[in-house]
Formats: structure tokens, sequence, C-alpha cells
């Protein structure tokens, strides 16, 4: 099972978290494993979220979106 994409949990929430204010939702030092495990679990039954398993399901995707485009960064840096 693969999350939502961010489009789709910004419609519901109505805002765009910052990585800074995505932080404040997700436990600290929390593995990538987990807050994808999070993202999925929040995505399986989404008609069953509250306003705040919104927050929570979109802080944990801008997270693995950063982490993402940090890799791909440090990736091509070392092609270069």
């Amino acid at each position: 099972m693969k999350p939502m994409k961010l489009a789709e949990v910004r419609e519901h929430t109505g805002r765009e978290l910052t990585v800074e204010e995505a932080a404040q939702y997700v436990s600290p030092g929390q593995s990538d494993t987990v807050t994808r495990n999070q993202a999925c679990a929040l995505s399986l039954h989404s008609w069953l979220n509250s306003a705040t398993d919104w927050l929570r399901l979109e802080a944990c995707l801008v997270l693995l979106a950063q982490k993402r485009c940090q890799k791909s960064r440090a990736v091509s840096a070392r092609i270069r």
C-alpha cells in the first residue's frame, strides 16, 4: 500500500506545512520506515481521519519528500 499523495492531503488540510512545522507532528528521531508506515496507516481509512490525523499525514509526507530530495542531491553530487 502506498500513502496518499501530498497534493491530495493538502486539499483536506488547506495548509502547506514547512519541514519545521511537520517535525512537530512526528516523534523526534523517528526512522523513515516508521514515518512511511504511519503515512500508510493514516491513508488506509482516510474517511475516519480527524483534523489532527490529516495534519500528521501531511507532516509524514512532507518529511519523507524532504528526505527523498536530500538523498537525490547527495547522489547527484557524487556523480559530478
